[in-house]
This record gives C-alpha cells, structure tokens and sequence, in this order.
C-alpha cells in the first residue's frame, strides 16, 4: 500500500507520508466522523454523528486473541484501508463511512497463506457510550460513562440475533457483522466466533457500526450488513463524486512542480470534511470550524472568514446562508455560534468585523449579486450590516481616532506574561480595509457612504504618525495611556497590499521576514524569533509556527503587493503541506516537520486559504468591484509551468496556462 491504489483519488495520502497522531486521525463523511487507530488493522475507536456521540467507542476486533497490527494503510477522505500479518493469516480492511449515513461499515478479508486449513477463533470487544449533546463547541464531546464499572457498560448491551445494541432513551448505538456462528459474552463485553480457512483461501467479513435514534439505527446497521460490499462500493462512489463536484465548482490545478499542485489540493480537502448535511442543525450544509473526531464542530467566524475568496467559488448560497447566521447574531460579543441550536457563544473577536465585512464583500464581487446587500437580517439590510461593521467603535460625529481594543488578550491570546492589548496597530490598519470594501459595497448598493474614504485615509496617517517607528521599522502598539512598545508579531503582516501602507512601510515590514526572524525551514513564525513573546509551544499566535491560514494568506498579500521574491521564498518553505497529513489543523509548526497537538481542531476550513493563495496571489487573479477581471500569474523558479481550469466568476469560466514565461488566458 505504499503506492497509492489505482481508485485512489486526488486527496488520497499514503500511510508512510503521514504524520498525522493516531488520536488525531480519522474519517468522515457528512453525518458522521470516525476515529482509526492506524496502528491497528481491524479497530475503531469514537464515533460521533451530531448530535450524537459515542465517543469511548471502541470496536476491536482479535483474531487467536491478537490485534493484528498495521503494517501500511493509506486514507481517502471517508476511507481507511490498512493491513497487517498475523503469522500465516495476512489480512486487509477497509473502514468507509457513507457521505449521508450516521454509520460506519469495516469490511476485513482474511487470507490463510499456509499450506493447511485454519481454525480462527475471532473476537469482537465492543463497548461505547450513546450520548446526545446538544453544545458543541471547540473541544469534542465528553462521555457520560467515564466513571460507569465496565460490568454497567458491557451489561447494557443486547444482544439481537447479528446485531448487539445500546439502548438509551430514544437512541442507540448497534454493530452489526455478518461472521456466523457469534456468542455474546456479555460480562467480557465481546462476541467470539470462529473463522475456517482452507489453504490458499480468503474470506472477506463485514461489520457495521450505527449511531442515532433507536428505531432508525438498529434498522440501518443491519441493512448497511447485508449490503455489505455493495454498501463500501457505494461509499467509495460517493466520495468520488462528492471530489469530482468540488472541482466543477474550484478551478483544478497542476503545476511542474508536483509539490505545489499537492499543496493546492489538499488545501481543498476540508471543503468536504468540514462540510455536515444533518437535519438537527439550523442549517444543511453546515460548514464547520472543524470537525475530524468530533473537534470543533461548531462555527468560528475568526476560522470560517479566512477562506472568503473560495466559498463564493464553491457553495454560494450557504455562504448567503452562513453570513445572514452571524447577522443574525450579536458578533460585538461574540465569536461563534451553536449549529444544533444557532446560538451564539463565546467572547468578542476583534478581526469579527474584518471577517464579516469581507465575506459578503468577495460573494458579492464574485457572483455580482448586488441584491444581496438589500436582503433583510435581524432588522438591517447587509448593506446596512456591512456599513454598521465597518464603522463599529468609530464615533462618526468626532474626526477619526485609534480605536482602544481593551484588555481582553483576544487577539493573539497569548499564554505567558506578555500581553497584546488595548491599541493595537494592525487591528487598526485593518479599519482602513474594512472602511475601503464596506464603501465599494454600498456605492454598487446605490447607497454611496461618502464618508468612508476619507476618513480611511485620516486613520492611515494617523497610525503612521503614531505608530511607526522607521528605525524598527515596525509599528508600535500603544498601551492604555499611549505608551509604545514593540511586539514583533505575525498579524502585522496582515497589512501587506492594503490601502493604508505605503512603500516605506511597506518594505520595511517585508524586512523582517528573513531567517533570524519569522522564518525557519519549514514556514512561517507566527512571532518573531527575537521577540521576548516568544513561545515555541503556543504554535497559533505565540511563535512556534503559525496558525494554518496565515502563512498562505500573507503569501498572496505578497503576491498583491508586487513582492513575489518573499512570497516565493515562503512558499518553497511550506510545500511539505501536502505531502505530509491527510488534512490541515488548527496550526502548524514552522521549525520542523509537525503540527500542534495540543488541540482538538485538526480539519480547519480555514486551510482552503492555500487555494485561494493559489489562485489570487501565485496566478495574480484580481477581481474589482465594477467586474473587471485582471490577471497577473507570478510563476515560481522551481515550477515555471502553471496551469488552472474552470475559474468561474461573475458569470465566466476562465482557463489560465504558464509556460516558458509567458502566459495566456482562455475565456
């Protein structure tokens, strides 16, 4: 299994590439994600299917009383295949869940390579909780049985001819299989059975694993058991077409360089592993902050923002939908909200407004729906939304002035003595882009705010006058009574290609992105190295690597700004994206090859930032507010060959090839 198999598709990852833990490692499809102990070939452990979740699932099967240990496997999305050897029996599986099933289906095939006929005794342990939760946020799902006996847990298990379930309330939790011949042992909490094998022969078995409500899930683990082959087909096939759908929508990719059209799809990747179609929540489909293992499944707008030039790109309307639900709710107090319920939760986020501003600013620019911006949410049209966020804080009667972000350490939440607060430069700088893009929004909603520009302008000379510091060439940030100090972070590079900089600016913050500072091997720091902030394992904000979406993101605003030499220099670095996890998290470490563990977010959807890097920085696509589509591609010096396919916007399908220094464009 070292070379990937011939049915594998572009987001396929060979298990040798992997670094990806094994707590951190599972499979999904749209109602139901999976835990895969990669170690071992015939295990599952945690099940979790919103608003359900069994997540002490552990399904082991042993075969003379033995695991059977992994010696390779490789994942697709919503798909594991492993296999392994116990002495003369070699065995393969394949643990799939179908894209719109609370289910799971392991089909295992044994081959007794011996000379003689084998008696297997084969043993199933099987226990879990069935839980329904109705808060889901950044941390997975508890259990309700940690502290339950195992005799309590295995003794609430049934067995029910083929299949043993958990009853609780009105939901379950049932296996299924079809190996004959099964004994439930009830105190053990496993069935035995046993497998006859003559020489040279294989048997293929089928276990299938439901969470949900009672009637429904005893009911469908039995048939997902009968159809057994069928169903993984099935399953196979609906994650191909689910792939073969996303690149109608994204533009494909290849490059010459084999690395850096890796990097583009797996990018993609949590498009669909983010993605939840489940009648339980207040909206279908549902894109997640995260998701794999039952991490994150609720909704950041600090995460969900970062990709806001490829959801207009690939599902339009429920990004509508998503925008109108944090309307909906109060975002200058908080940063999230509850897909089981639609509440909101959680503090307030200061890049809240960047994010919201700009996610209705790109679906508007990219599928020229200007009706949008009258439609109605909680009172307010989105244009009035647009202009409300982008003037929040700023007192519209007095001449405009450095907003104070408080003391709340919110932004880059960092975890030792060293705090980030109150006036805050790049914050501030950010204003001037919330102000600029809320502006073009309301002059193509017939309702100019004339205002805006102006006093755009007066805040980028009022931070330059206040906050630059040409000898640090940095920006300070001001403290409650306006006393400066330095605080080398990665946020200030957020300010690349905005309207507020200029050309001494401008470079002298490229200038610190060099090898002493913010760069090392492997990517991108999120704080300067020399920075007394400094901390290796506060991977995110504090130093150690960087939170996944901004290195991409800060590339293209490289690219933008007409810097492709640093922008170049990044990437290059951070090309082992690709190749090295199934799926990008939370943040990933730039002085060696690794990702931060200490979380349970290891999907963002914020990764499908590296697309749009691709696309809008690398490929120089850049659309202006009157429609116009400009293109401008900087291909790098270790792939100068570029090509993408079926970029729609504003109503067209583009194609665009680098070659040999030149480039052409078919519409």
């Amino acid at each position: 299994m070292s070379t990937l198999p011939a049915d594998a598709h572009v987001f396929a990852l060979a298990g040798q590439a992997n670094i990806t833990r094994e707590q951190h490692f599972g499979i999904k499809g749209f109602m139901l994600t999976a835990s895969v102990p990669w170690r071992d070939a015939l295990s599952v452990r945690g099940l979790w299917a919103p608003p359900y979740a069994s997540s002490d699932f552990m399904l082991e099967v042993r075969l003379r009383g033995e695991s059977v240990p992994s010696s390779d496997y490789w994942w697709n999305g919503n798909e594991c295949r492993r296999e392994g050897r116990l002495g003369e029996l070699r065995v393969t599986s394949a643990l799939v869940i179908p894209m719109e099933q609370r289910a799971a289906l392991l089909e295992f095939s044994i081959s007794n390579d011996s000379g003689e006929a084998v008696t297997i005794p084969v043993q199933f342990a099987i226990r879990g909780a069935c839980d329904q939760v109705s808060f889901w946020e950044f941390s997975g799902p508890g259990c309700s049985e940690t502290d339950t006996p195992w005799a309590e847990r295995a003794n609430a298990w049934v067995n029910e001819g083929n299949a043993v379930v958990k009853r609780k309330e009105d939901r379950a939790v049932a296996v299924a299989t079809d190996l004959p011949m099964l004994r439930w042992e009830t105190l053990a909490g496993h069935w035995e059975a046993i497998a006859a094998l003559q020489p040279g022969e294989t048997r293929t078995y089928h276990v299938a694993m439901c969470l949900g409500p009672a009637e429904a899930t005893v009911r469908e683990v039995r048939d997902l058991v009968r159809a057994g082959e069928a169903a993984v087909h099935s399953a196979r096939a609906e994650w191909a077409g689910q792939v073969a759908d996303l690149f109608t929508r994204v533009p494909r990719f290849e490059a010459s360089d084999p690395r850096l059209t890796a990097f583009y799809n797996r990018s993609l990747v949590g498009l669909l592993l983010n993605q939840w179609r489940v009648p339980d929540f207040v909206l279908s489909p549902y894109y997640s902050t995260g998701g794999i293992n039952g991490g994150c499944v609720c909704c950041y707008l600090w995460d969900f923002g970062e990709p806001w030039k490829i959801l207009p790109l690939y599902d339009p309307e429920a990004l509508k939908a998503h925008i109108k639900q944090f309307l909906s709710l109060d975002i200058t107090h908080h940063f999230a909200w509850i897909p089981t319920t639609g509440e909101a939760f959680g503090p307030w986020y200061p890049v809240n407004q960047e994010k919201i501003i700009h996610l209705i600013y790109y679906y508007v620019l990219f599928t020229g729906d200007t009706g949008f911006l009258q439609e109605e949410v909680a009172g307010k049209t989105i244009i009035d939304w647009a202009l409300f966020h982008a003037t929040y804080r700023d007192n519209q009667q007095l001449p405009v002035s450095l907003i104070d972000y408080g003391k709340g350490n919110n932004h880059l939440e960092l975890r030792g003595a060293f705090r980030y607060d109150h006036h805050l430069p790049d914050l501030n700088l950010r204003r001037c882009a919330n102000m600029t893009a809320a502006y073009e929004l309301s002059k193509l909603a017939g309702c100019p705010a004339e205002a805006l520009p102006e006093r755009a302008a007066a805040l980028a000379g009022i931070i330059k006058q206040q906050m630059w510091d040409p000898e640090a060439r940095w920006f300070h940030h001001l403290d409650e009574n306006y006393n400066p100090g330095l605080n080398y972070n990665v946020q200030m590079f957020k300010a690349i290609a905005g309207p507020a900089l200029g050309d001494e600016e401008l470079d002298g913050l490229i200038s610190h992105l060099n090898e002493q500072e913010f760069l090392s091997e492997w990517g991108l720091h999120s704080m300067s190295k020399l920075d007394p902030a400094y901390d290796q394992v506060d991977i995110d904000n504090g130093g150690g690597g960087n939170y996944t979406a901004f290195t991409p993101r800060i590339i293209e605003l490289l690219y933008r700004a007409g810097r492709p030499a640093p922008a170049e220099d990044i990437l290059r670095r951070i090309l082992w994206w690709g190749e090295r996890m199934p799926y990008w998290g939370d943040s990933i470490v730039a002085n060696q090859i690794d990702y931060r563990q200490d979380t349970p977010l290891q999907n963002t959807i914020g990764a499908a930032a590296g697309a749009q890097m691709v696309i809008f920085g690398l490929l120089g696509v850049h659309v202006t507010p009157d429609g116009t589509i400009t293109i401008n591609p900087h291909a790098p010096g270790f792939s100068p060959s570029l090509k993408l396919t079926g970029l729609r916007l504003r109503g067209r399908c583009l194609d665009i090839a680098v070659e040999g220094g030149q480039f052409t464009v078919t519409a």
